[in-house]
């Protein structure tokens, strides 16, 4: 695993710039809810806490957080942590068990399932998660580059435009509806392949926690190169830039110079 991480953040990449910003990237997970009692999802972010120190050295801040699978519960939860961590992008991560595949999420539809019970043994209250809005949020997250990456690491992973009507797609709903943040994305897991079934395993072609955790890290490096292109389009688009540019026999202040940079 360390050497595919370490393809993705190679010298004089956009991940490595001891001038930018660190790029500050909420990655969310859930807990247990009806019919799964062993959300993998939760042993990703503790599984990805063990790369932060890594991933700070390439100019990211990782954040990591899990999210109550229940429908009133999700959206406070979401609105704290924007409040709190103020995240430049966020990674949503949630379980899809009938799925093989690692599927990332086009878009978000506002509607919710009227007869699935949450975490909690709710219903949700109404059909819209936000009455009046759009049906359709497209992420803005890197989808294809990200699909790309990982099947250019042997990984299987599909595009899907469908979330589901669950906490999930009202979780990505929200994030791309409300959050403040300009890059929010969801990615849908299978169940991990059992330790003790090889064999089986082997058949279904799930993927293990080490290939999981691989995929997240390949989504936050192409992830965080957005960012760090968006920052460089903002840079160019500057007044001192431009100045620059339409002067150039008129020598900069050193200020102004630096702030280019």
């Amino acid at each position: 695993m360390a050497q595919k991480f370490r393809d993705h953040a190679k010298p004089g990449s956009d991940f490595v710039s001891l001038k930018a910003p660190p790029s500050r990237i909420l990655v969310t997970g859930f807990g247990t809810f009806p019919g799964v009692h062993d959300n993998p999802t939760a042993l990703l972010i503790h599984a990805l806490g063990k790369h932060r120190t890594r991933l700070a050295r390439l100019g990211i801040a990782l954040e990591g957080a899990m999210l109550p699978v229940e429908y009133a519960g999700v959206a406070k939860e979401l609105e704290t942590l924007n409040e709190t961590l103020k995240p430049d992008a966020i990674l949503h991560f949630g379980l899809a068990a009938r799925r093989k595949f690692i599927s990332i999420e086009t878009r978000a539809l506002n509607r919710l399932s009227l007869l699935h019970c949450d975490a909690a043994g709710v219903r949700a209250p109404r059909r819209a998660i936000v009455p009046g809005a759009p049906l359709a949020a497209h992420s803005t997250f890197p989808a294809r580059q990200i699909e790309a990456a990982m099947r250019r690491a042997g990984l299987r992973a599909r595009l899907s435009a469908n979330a589901g009507d669950y906490v999930c797609n009202e979780t990505l709903y929200l994030s791309l509806a409300r959050s403040p943040v300009r890059v929010a994305g969801f990615i849908h897991v299978p169940r991990l392949a059992r330790a003790s079934r090889p064999k089986a395993a082997s058949r279904s072609r799930r993927p293990d926690l080490a290939s999981l955790t691989r995929a997240a890290l390949i989504a936050i490096l192409v992830t965080a190169r957005k960012l760090r292109q968006d920052r460089a389009k903002a840079r160019v688009a500057t007044p001192a830039h431009r100045d620059f540019v339409k002067t150039p026999g008129k020598r900069p202040a050193l200020d102004r110079v630096r702030s280019m940079a």
